[in-house]
């Protein structure tokens, strides 16, 4: 199992066919799970989830295959997880707070949550994005601010 968030990041747009995905797929104890035109992995032991979407979603073609989306990585006792323990995009670390995170990595390309949803009765964590080449780095705040979920994801074709 690879320690480094790249080759995790390397395995989007890539079928659910793909020789490296079945390989994954293999490791997590569940397999893949398939609901709909959605999918997904987890390997907790890691702190790694992997998202699978159809082809529309994702490469903006026609079809049925599924595939990879989408990349979390968890900080330790995020979903009880053990955590990811391998090396996090940009220098990322978990735990470490939001000001510094937009200081080092510059402007953002979207940001929300903080607030209360009605809808969930909960608030919502905090989360930043930044665009990384042609996918989006999304960091995600605990409720004592530090980052505890990193995803790198395929923006939708088109947006």
């Amino acid at each position: 199992m690879s320690t480094d968030a790249e080759t995790f990041r390397r395995l989007l747009r890539r079928p659910v066919d793909d020789p490296a995905v079945q390989a994954l797929i293999r490791v997590a104890p569940d397999g893949l799970e398939r609901v709909d035109w959605t999918g997904f992995i987890r390997l907790q032991r890691h702190g790694v989830a992997v998202m699978f979407k159809t082809a529309p979603w994702v490469t903006g073609e026609e079809g049925e295959t599924l595939h990879v989306e989408a990349v979390h990585f968890y900080s330790p006792g995020y979903e009880n997880s053990a955590g990811f323990a391998g090396s996090l995009p940009a220098g990322l670390t978990f735990g470490a707070e939001e000001a510094p995170i937009r200081a080092a990595l510059g402007d953002i390309r979207n940001q929300g949550g903080g607030t209360f949803s009605r809808t969930l009765r909960r608030t919502v964590p905090r989360w930043i994005s930044y665009d990384l080449g042609a996918d989006i780095l999304h960091l995600q705040f605990g409720a004592t601010g530090g980052l505890e979920l990193v995803t790198i994801y395929v923006p939708l074709p088109g947006v």
